[in-house]
C-alpha cells in the first residue's frame, strides 16, 4: 500500500476506530519501553555518562552521584 492510499484509509476512518489504533499503538510502545528492548541513544541520557563495554556493541550506562 502506498503512503497516499494509507494516508486517505486512515483519514477514512471513524474516530473512535483512529483512537482504537492510538490505545494499540501505546500499549504496544509501553510493553516495548518495559522489557528494555528500546536503548536510549547517546546523550539523550541527560547527565549520565555512556561508556564502552567489553564488547563493541555492549554500553554501560552510569549515573553520577
Amino acid at each position: 500500500m502506498s503512503k497516499p492510499e494509507l494516508r486517505a484509509k486512515l483519514a477514512a476512518l471513524s474516530f473512535s476506530e483512529k483512537i482504537k489504533i492510538l490505545e494499540k499503538l501505546r500499549d504496544r510502545s509501553l510493553a516495548i519501553a518495559a522489557s528494555g528492548l528500546r536503548r536510549k541513544a547517546k546523550g539523550e541520557a541527560g547527565n549520565q555518562k555512556t561508556i564502552a563495554g567489553d564488547s563493541p556493541f555492549v554500553d554501560k550506562t552510569i549515573t553520577p552521584k
